[in-house]
């Protein structure tokens, strides 16, 4: 099991809501790996944020672009 740190890398604004630059969250993953933003690690990544500070990122948002994943 490892920790990850996922901090997103810009500002933006979706359906109303204000994501700004460095909202982040831990997670605990079973992969040794950063998540895989492209399945279930984006899922882990959703659900964190989500408990954290009750918005939904959606899945146009979960992508190297947006967030920075960091191994801790």
């Amino acid at each position: 099991m490892a920790q990850f740190s996922v901090k997103l890398k810009n500002s933006f604004n979706h359906k109303g809501i204000r994501f700004e630059k460095g909202m982040g969250v831990e997670l605990l993953s079973n992969q040794t790996s950063a998540p895989n933003l492209l399945s279930a690690g984006k899922q882990e990544i959703v659900n964190a944020f989500h408990r954290k500070y009750g918005v939904t990122l959606e899945s146009i948002h979960i992508s190297n672009n947006y967030l920075e994943v960091v191994k801790l």
